[in-house]
């Protein structure tokens, strides 16, 4: 029986990836507790740095995505489930999101 291969979808450990994931999966409730002042203090000054840390890195993605290529790095979701597939390609798709999961690890410093 052969070996099964294993293919590496990152350069980065597996663990800084999963963290980066779940600071995005909590982007959506960080606005919302920023928007309506519900927090203050170093708490709130955490939030709006941990949202910008990440708005700044979709500012390299396409304007057409950046919303999509969030949720789908927060909800785990993979191309072929993208409502980004029908803009961009395969390929591409990907580049994209390891791109940008690269970039908001080196700015949380992960890296």
């Amino acid at each position: 029986m052969p070996r099964q291969k294993l293919y590496f979808k990152y350069d980065i450990p597996t663990s800084i990836v999963d963290i980066v994931k779940t600071i995005c999966a909590d982007y959506n409730r960080r606005e919302r507790a920023i928007k309506f002042g519900t927090i203050t203090g170093e708490v709130l000054d955490c939030y709006i740095r941990l949202n910008s840390i990440i708005d700044k890195a979709l500012e390299e993605v396409e304007v057409g995505i950046r919303k999509d290529m969030l949720q789908d790095i927060a909800k785990r979701r993979g191309y072929d489930f993208s409502s980004a597939s029908v803009i961009i390609s395969k390929n591409t798709y990907y580049r994209r999101k390891r791109k940008l999961i690269y970039d908001i690890a080196k700015e949380l410093a992960l890296l």
